[in-house]
């Protein structure tokens, strides 16, 4: 697991702010986990050959 913020500061600052989704499945993976999965990319950027 990625760890570039804390769950508490995911869920009250950065979740209340994104939509839930309408159509298609939810998500099997919690929201926290996601965001900062994308944090981490965007920290560490791509490694590239």
């Amino acid at each position: 697991m990625y760890s570039v913020l804390d769950k508490d500061t995911i869920e009250m600052e950065i979740i209340p702010y994104i939509p839930l989704p309408k159509r298609g499945f939810p998500p099997t993976v919690p929201l926290v986990e996601i965001i900062n999965a994308i944090l981490y990319k965007l920290k560490r950027g791509v490694q590239w050959h």
